[in-house]
């Protein structure tokens, strides 16, 4: 093997490295969040103390992989596609990272809710439907970058809006019950608060998406209606 086959192949592998870190932090978090609805649903404390103390792996890998892509840039400096590559990772791990603060914060405020009679099954039903639907939505899209597939992706971004959906329909009926029982307000805010960070791992997930979009046609459509990113993907 020659010197530039070997470089080559040795950047390729800093490359493929890169994606492996980010398919792995996606695993990390989505289990993060799996874990603190299921502490919410089913009231299990351990759980709940378990994903506010692997919160810090998750900022590890957020801390590592950034700097993995610090190392491929000065080394390699990458061009084009691979540079969108690096660019878009390190996007990519801050919206997973962020996806992880709202799986502290819901086994956080787990405990507090889980006791109060406000809690009752339907919310808890609806809460854990969104969640369910937010979570594939971050499932999806780990894999859609894993395939590199553009329809996959939009498929992400146009079922977010439906997960924010569901969520406002969850509010309106959490203020209706502010006015009804005010001494529960403090309580209800917390409802709200979760349900606001299911609705927020939704739009996190809907980002990653728009990431992997940018990564394969190196546009940018981060603040793009669904409508644009459709005609500007798929005409292009």
């Amino acid at each position: 093997m020659n010197t530039s086959e070997h470089i080559s192949k040795q950047y390729d592998a800093d490359l493929a490295a890169l994606r492996s870190r980010v398919v792995e932090m996606g695993g990390v978090v989505e289990e993060q969040f799996r874990f603190a609805v299921e502490a919410l649903s089913s009231g299990r404390s351990d759980l709940a103390e378990q994903v506010v103390s692997n919160d810090r792996r998750v900022n590890e890998l957020e801390v590592e992989i950034d700097d993995d892509c610090a190392h491929v840039i000065a080394k390699r400096q990458p061009a084009a596609s691979d540079l969108r590559m690096v660019l878009g990772v390190s996007k990519m791990t801050t919206d997973l990272e962020r996806i992880g603060d709202k799986a502290r914060k819901i086994a956080r405020l787990s405990a507090a809710v889980r006791s109060s009679s406000e809690a009752d099954a339907r919310w808890l039903e609806d809460t854990h439907r969104s969640a369910d639907a937010a979570r594939a939505l971050l499932r999806d899209a780990l894999n859609a970058f894993v395939r590199g597939e553009l329809d996959a992706a939009i498929s992400v971004i146009r079922s977010a809006q439906s997960v924010g959906q569901q969520v406002a329909a969850i509010s309106r009926g959490l203020v209706k019950r502010m006015g009804e029982t005010p001494g529960q307000v403090a309580v209800l805010l917390d409802m709200m608060a979760i349900n606001k960070s299911i609705d927020r791992v939704a739009d996190h997930s809907g980002n990653l998406a728009e990431h992997l979009i940018y990564i394969i046609k190196g546009t940018d459509v981060r603040h793009a209606t669904l409508d644009q990113i459709e005609r500007e993907t798929l005409q292009r």
